[in-house]
């Protein structure tokens, strides 16, 4: 699992890691374009489902 995260983790800016990881709850990502926010949100849905075992029914997600 722990190759799992550095995959999820490695791609990404510092300020993108503390997103991904952050703690649980609603987040709001809010950045200039071609800055990664999608990057993000992807990421943190896989970080949800791989590390906080979020079922992906419970995950909803807008851009």
């Amino acid at each position: 699992m722990r190759d799992d995260l550095s995959v999820l983790l490695n791609s990404l800016n510092d300020a993108q890691r503390q997103a991904v990881a952050a703690s649980l709850g609603r987040q709001l990502v809010l950045a200039g374009a071609g800055s990664g926010k999608t990057r993000v949100l992807v990421h943190r849905i896989a970080w949800l489902m791989q590390v906080e075992q979020a079922s992906p029914h419970s995950v909803l997600s807008v851009t």
